[in-house]
């Protein structure tokens, strides 16, 4: 890394974000993840760059990488250990490749490769979990294992890990509380440093998705209360945040309705219908946060 300008690193790192989020339609018919495979080249590119990683954070396996290996396996850290000093800090960025890789080989349906590297990026991270830098990354990583777990059909495997992050995110909020540096804020030079309310949007839209990802899993494994409160939660959350489609928010605020309904809960299933049928009516009028990131992909 000594030979290439830190510079350089940051501007393939950026690039391969920016191809990242290029839609699929908007590749050749015949090439669909033509954008998505340039990406990744760029991203193990950067990978190289940055060196093999730290000699106490190397790939041999451990027993807690494993969730079989017991309940401590995904055990909330005892203290908050930051990531200070160059041998840290080359850990959590490798992490953040890791990361990228992780979700690219998943939206090319190359899940197990998937699987690798953000296993990896938990390995890398593990010891900083609870950190200002590291505990949304940590959270995004396990949010994707979960999703890519209740893919499988291996649905209790996929509740550890959103169990995990939303744990970890209520004893961050607990016993930090400040805003955590956003992913993509160890590859930006300081001075295009996220400001802390957009650092505290992010995460809560992190924590968001880990809730409706939560709900999914518990409506599939019939605890139907529980998806309910979970489902409830989320609509909650993305309306404070005007972080939601219209349309997909309106049935899932339909569908909660129905679960009242056969809890005989009327003026509950009554309110979020009436709240169905108004964000429905938003539909092509009312720009959400969703939506303009949706169209800027």
């Amino acid at each position: 890394m000594a030979s290439v300008p830190w510079a350089e690193i940051r501007e393939k790192f950026q690039a391969a974000l920016a191809l990242s989020r290029v839609e699929l339609h908007k590749n050749p018919e015949k090439e669909p993840y033509k954008s998505k495979y340039g990406a990744r080249a760029l991203l193990e590119e950067v990978k190289a760059l940055l060196g093999p990683a730290p000699e106490d954070e190397d790939e041999r396996p451990q027993a807690e990488d494993c969730l079989g290996a017991g309940d401590h396996a995904l055990a909330l850290p005892a203290e908050v250990l930051e990531a200070e000093g160059p041998v840290a800090q080359g850990a959590v960025r490798l992490a953040v490749i890791e990361f990228h890789l992780g979700v690219n080989h998943i939206d090319t349906e190359e899940l197990s490769a998937g699987e690798e590297h953000l296993v990896k990026c938990l390995r890398l991270l593990r010891k900083y979990r609870l950190s200002q830098d590291c505990v949304s990354l940590y959270i995004q990583a396990q949010n994707n294992l979960g999703i890519l777990w209740s893919e499988r059909e291996e649905i209790e495997t996929a509740q550890a890990y959103l169990e995990s992050s939303e744990a970890l995110y209520k004893q961050y909020m607990k016993e930090i509380g400040s805003p955590p540096l956003d992913p993509t804020e160890h590859f930006l030079p300081e001075e295009e440093k996220l400001a802390e309310q957009e650092r505290s949007k992010r995460f809560e839209k992190v924590y968001t998705h880990n809730l409706y990802y939560l709900a999914q899993v518990y409506q599939h494994m019939e605890m139907f209360e529980k998806a309910a409160h979970y489902c409830h939660s989320t609509l909650k959350r993305q309306l404070e945040h005007n972080a939601y489609h219209p349309i997909e928010w309106a049935i899932n605020a339909a569908t909660l309705s129905q679960f009242y309904i056969n809890k005989l809960c009327f003026m509950e299933a009554r309110h979020c219908l009436s709240a169905a049928n108004v964000i429905f009516g938003q539909t092509g009028k009312v720009s959400t946060t969703e939506d303009r990131q949706h169209r800027r992909a």
